[in-house]
């Protein structure tokens, strides 16, 4: 079924590049110019910076956790928490049901 909705996704995607403006990315553009891996060019396909998992949006998270470090420092621990959920503080914790 995730395949399937992913598929959707993506094809939402290919066929209303006109409704995301996809020409407004000038950056592709110039990369095919100036010859970036495009050997093999076909149909562009812009995936938006909010399509989940794509590559634009592994950017535009990375820079925000740059732009983090940069206003609070960097980080100085590394905190991992495991549990087991019929611990009793945690039992105790939880609602009913």
């Amino acid at each position: 079924m995730y395949t399937v909705v992913e598929q959707m996704r993506l094809n939402y995607l290919r066929f209303n590049q006109k409704q995301i403006q996809a020409e407004l990315y000038n950056g592709l553009q110039d990369a095919m110019i100036l010859g970036d891996r495009t050997t093999n060019v076909g149909q562009r396909i812009i995936l938006p910076s909010s399509f989940t998992g794509g590559p634009r949006q592994m950017h535009k998270l990375y820079q925000d956790g740059m732009a983090i470090v940069r206003v609070f420092g960097k980080p100085d621990l590394f905190i991992t928490i495991t549990c087991n959920s019929k611990w009793p503080e945690i039992q105790n914790a939880l609602l009913l049901g």
